[in-house]
């Protein structure tokens, strides 16, 4: 009978094996699901925290083309506005070199 008792013991034995190497199969098994699911949320939350800093550099940069846009402008009203003046003065001296030929040729 000690022959026997070895058989079970062995037999015994190599079932816990089996059950332990299943065990650590399933536990690595679940462990790379999770690994994989954690990976999963990371990416996506690295994506969106992406996501809003092209939008805030987005929106910085379109204020800053904004500001340079209406400090381009001002400058041309203003320049416009020396220009109309210059003009002005011209017309009125041309009107007046005008009418110094008109006179001279009347006078004349």
């Amino acid at each position: 009978m000690h022959k026997e008792e070895m058989l079970e013991e062995i037999k015994r034995a190599e079932a816990e094996v089996r059950a332990a190497k299943e065990g650590a199969e399933r536990e690595r098994e679940r462990i790379l699901r999770d690994a994989r699911r954690e990976v999963l949320e990371l990416q996506e939350q690295l994506r969106k925290e992406a996501e809003e800093r092209a939008d805030a550099i987005l929106q910085a940069a379109e204020e800053g083309a904004g500001k340079e846009r209406e400090a381009i402008l001002a400058k041309g009203r203003t320049d416009a506005e020396a220009l109309k003046a210059a003009s002005s003065a011209n017309v009125d001296k041309a009107v007046e070199a005008v009418l110094k030929e008109f006179q001279g040729a009347y006078d004349a």
